[in-house]
């Protein structure tokens, strides 16, 4: 019965969002919702962790479904750029978070997962493997940047940069696919998350199913993967957002003193970087500037794809460029997180 009542506050938490336009209201209404009952009544609610892992299953599909054999030509061709882009918005990350740190109770690993550009789910997700991380200061860290840079970055590309171009996707997404495609791509995601979860991965029920599908897509020749339902996607970010709001205890904000103009300024940083990277970009590789901005903003790849459909942008250059900058918080990060927590520990006791 807890897990119903969690799933109705979430449902009724998205719905309210999504009436109102907030971004990503499927995530955030039912973060909201769950955490803000749990706070009113004073007990946490549930929502059981398999059926999250479910739900990360068919996200992780989702991300590694824009792969195709044009994003991984672009990989291949452009690769020293986009490392050097994502290390420059790493590195902006993760001085934002040293500074969270310095000014703020809060622990180091907590701030470098809540300032570092990676998803919302992502972060908090690996935030929940990770012993000492405080997951409510993390989703309140990554959700005020997300919201930051879901209004910031749209305006500014469809205001400023556009180019005017016409997207890529229309006559791919159109195509129809068979049953047997759909169930060969359904056994590819799962059979990633699961091998994933047995070779320890980080966040292995989202990683494993994006780069199985990404393996499966270059390897059959660039067969295109079936689009995934949007209703079945807003059911998955419903799951995932309930699991996040159980998680969180919003009793503890008053702990965080000084976060605000810390985040805020962090936020400012890391778009700053990214823009000066995107020049960069623009510059090396003779793509427009609205590509290349989106390419290096800190965003999440759903928010910065129909960003780029709307104004026309490069839809295999940027999703290469965000992909690889996902991969590798997915992939590097967590490791290189807990070194420089170690590193910082070490100087401490010297």
């Amino acid at each position: 019965m807890s897990a119903i009542r969690t799933f109705f506050l979430a449902l009724v938490g998205g719905g309210l969002f999504s009436f109102i336009h907030v971004p990503l209201p499927w995530t955030l209404g039912p973060i909201a919702a769950v955490s803000l009952t749990a706070l009113v009544t004073g007990r946490q609610q549930y929502w059981p962790r398999w059926v999250r892992e479910i739900a990360l299953i068919v996200l992780g599909y989702a991300m590694g479904r824009p792969f195709t054999l044009e994003t991984g030509q672009a990989i291949i061709s452009q690769l020293p750029i986009m490392l050097a882009a994502t290390f420059l918005t790493i590195a902006a990350g993760v001085f934002t978070g040293w500074l969270m740190y310095r000014r703020t109770g809060i622990n180091l690993i907590s701030c470098l997962l809540g300032c570092v550009p990676g998803g919302l789910s992502q972060m908090v997700i690996l935030a929940a493997e990770m012993k000492e991380a405080d997951a409510t200061a993390i989703t309140i860290m990554q959700t005020l940047r997300m919201l930051s840079v879901v209004f910031t970055v749209p305006f500014l590309t469809m205001h400023v940069f556009s180019s005017g171009g016409t997207g890529g996707l229309a006559a791919a997404e159109a195509m129809p696919i068979a049953l047997d495609t759909i169930l060969t791509f359904a056994a590819v995601a799962i059979c990633g998350a699961i091998a994933a979860r047995w070779l320890h991965l980080p966040t292995a029920f989202l990683l494993g199913p994006i780069l199985s599908t990404g393996a499966y897509v270059l390897l059959s020749g660039g067969q295109v993967a079936p689009m995934v339902p949007v209703h079945y996607i807003y059911a998955a970010q419903i799951c995932v957002g309930s699991y996040i709001g159980s998680t969180i205890d919003l009793a503890k904000i008053r702990d965080y003193h000084g976060m605000g103009p810390c985040l805020f300024g962090g936020i400012v940083f890391v778009l700053l970087v990214s823009l000066l990277s995107g020049f960069g970009v623009a510059m090396l590789t003779q793509v427009d500037f609205a590509t290349a901005f989106l390419s290096t903003a800190p965003g999440g790849l759903a928010e910065m794809g129909i960003t780029a459909l709307t104004v026309g942008a490069d839809i295999s250059t940027m999703t290469a460029y965000q992909l690889v900058r996902l991969l590798f918080i997915m992939l590097v990060f967590p490791y290189l997180a807990k070194w420089l927590v170690r590193l910082h520990e070490g100087h401490r006791q010297d």
